[in-house]
């Protein structure tokens, strides 16, 4: 008898043990997504191309951007320049959190053609990264001035073995400018349909953003991603592309655009809450 009544409590012991380590794993995958903490994306890649944005932190005719990052004041970091196959380091960045960086970007000629904000807005797999201009230089005229927006890079660790089953649903922020941030991103994919759909709440001058139901593709570097319809209660209609981030699909992260405002891009990212 008290061999079998061991025997039992041994059982027990592994089965809850399993049910523990299945427990475990989802609990590693449902995030806070509005907690700023340390650590997570550590550095912004190949800032010359882009799989969303096409072509990085380097559009048009810039070969080089200078950074300047306050954390790194009186070293040789702080104020840095970069060319196309470099990276950025933000490990030291908090996560969850936006974080602004002033630039400049430079032609072949080292000559100033834009200088703004980047605004950086990093995950634990994941990274947004938003461009709020202040100036215009055409080599040898005065500066122009402008408010636009652009969504530059969007880059992380691409999740390869998505979910088979099962309804997740994300949360996160959104930005549409230095001064236009808000927590209202919500998406929900079904990945037994393999489809999405979503909304963003919050940002200044866009009224509620839908972003339509659309399914679950691969872009020609075979990662997955969703392209879809969206639509701005003031700028009308647009699209949306996002992707997927993560060993378990832990995160979004994406951008939209809209045909009547486009010089005001939307960046977005958010990680599960289930």
């Amino acid at each position: 008898m008290q061999k079998h009544h061991i025997l039992y409590i041994a059982i027990t012991a592994l089965t809850l043990g399993g049910c523990g380590s299945a427990g475990n794993s989802l609990a590693n995958a449902i995030t806070d997504p509005f907690t700023p903490k340390e650590g997570g994306y550590r550095q912004l890649s190949n800032i010359g191309s882009d799989e969303f944005t096409r072509t990085g932190l380097l559009p048009g005719a810039a070969s080089k951007i200078q950074v300047t990052d306050d954390q790194f004041i009186n070293t040789p970091n702080h104020v840095k320049e970069y060319s196309s196959r470099d990276s950025i380091q933000i490990g030291h960045k908090r996560q969850n959190a936006f974080t602004a960086l002033p630039y400049v970007l430079k032609n072949a000629a080292n000559q100033e053609i834009e200088n703004g904000v980047l605004e950086v807005y990093k995950q634990s797999y994941s990274a947004v990264v938003g461009a709020q201009l202040h100036n215009r230089i055409e080599p040898g005229h005065q500066a122009t001035p402008t408010r636009d927006f652009y969504v530059r890079s969007i880059q992380g660790e691409f999740t390869s073995n998505l979910p088979t089953q099962g309804i997740i649903n994300y949360k996160g922020r959104a930005m549409a400018g230095s001064d236009n941030k808000s927590n209202g991103l919500n998406y929900q994919i079904d990945y037994g349909a393999r489809r999405g759909h979503g909304s963003i709440t919050g940002l200044n001058g866009f009224g509620n953003i839908n972003l339509a139901d659309a399914p679950i593709t691969q872009n020609p570097h075979g990662h997955n991603v969703i392209n879809g319809a969206a639509n701005s209660a003031t700028h009308g209609a647009g699209n949306y592309e996002l992707g997927i981030f993560g060993p378990q699909a832990n995160e979004i992260a994406g951008k939209a655009h809209f045909n009547n405002q486009p010089n005001k891009e939307v960046g977005f990212a958010g990680g599960r809450i289930n």
